[in-house]
């Protein structure tokens, strides 16, 4: 019904136009002859002028029914760009979210952690059980020095995906970072459960196991980090404030020696 309206109102305008067009026609042909008589004296048996073409509309009065002919066209142009502009800046609910992932992202890559997280936060309105974007914030709080927000996202993250090495690796870290260390344990020995190789679980153990008083497992997992990245000075360091701490000197020494060596090895490698 609409369309018929449209259409209706489309033909009515042509035809305004159309008898708008005529009018000036028979305007100028009178125009016409009446400049014409006057050029001529006047006598009272002049012979009767023979009809002339009727004159062309102006170009103003074509435009105006150009105007008049085309306003539908016009209409048709400005809902054209109304659903342009909505397509756009006024996008679906999926498309707001993807340009919000990408930007949080983006943001994360360059640095800018806060600008990132608020990317992040808008798109995590949307998908709450995205485990990836859970992490990504946890991520932008580690950043930012806020490891207790980190450990919140992680484990809701964990909940997600209970196997993933990251959000398990991070969670213990920054647990451990939070001085939570007989909570930080579990979550640690997880990470080793789903990756052996990685050295820097074996030390967070280590840490955990010697704070919490444990001497024999810390110093276990203090030796099996330096197995695995035998070129971590750290990690000989912490071995041997164990050995100093439990009066073990000599081994303490070692340690630190060989801590020494590597931290001097990597200033003339530029590392």
């Amino acid at each position: 019904m609409e369309e018929l309206k449209k259409h209706k109102r489309h033909h009515e305008e042509i035809e305004k136009a159309e008898n708008a067009s005529a009018d000036i026609d028979e305007a100028s042909l009178v125009e016409g002859n009446e400049a014409a008589a006057a050029e001529k004296k006047p006598h009272h048996h002049a012979r009767a002028r023979r009809s002339k073409a009727p004159k062309a509309p102006g170009f103003d009065q074509q435009l105006k029914v150009a105007a008049n002919v085309t306003l539908s066209t016009a209409e048709r142009i400005i809902n054209g760009l109304t659903n342009a502009y909505q397509s756009v800046f006024v996008a679906p609910e999926q498309t707001k979210a993807s340009f919000n992932k990408e930007q949080g992202y983006k943001y994360f890559e360059k640095g800018d952690f806060e600008k990132a997280l608020n990317y992040f936060l808008h798109y995590e309105e949307e998908n709450s059980e995205d485990a990836d974007i859970l992490y990504m914030l946890a991520m932008c709080h580690k950043n930012m020095d806020e490891c207790k927000e980190a450990v919140e996202y992680l484990k809701k993250a964990e909940k997600i995906e209970k196997s993933d090495i990251n959000i398990i690796t991070e969670l213990g870290d920054c647990l451990v970072s939070q001085e939570e260390y007989a909570e930080a344990i579990p979550y640690l020995l997880k990470a080793i459960e789903v990756n052996e190789e990685h050295a820097d679980s074996y030390y967070h153990l280590g840490t955990c196991y010697e704070k919490t008083e444990n001497v024999e497992e810390a110093k276990k997992f203090y030796k099996k980090a330096i197995d695995l990245e035998p070129r971590q000075a750290v990690y000989y360091q912490a071995l041997g404030f164990l050995y100093e701490s439990n009066g073990n000197h000599n081994d303490a020494i070692v340690c630190f020696k060989k801590a020494m060596d590597l931290e001097r090895g990597q200033k003339r490698s530029g590392h």
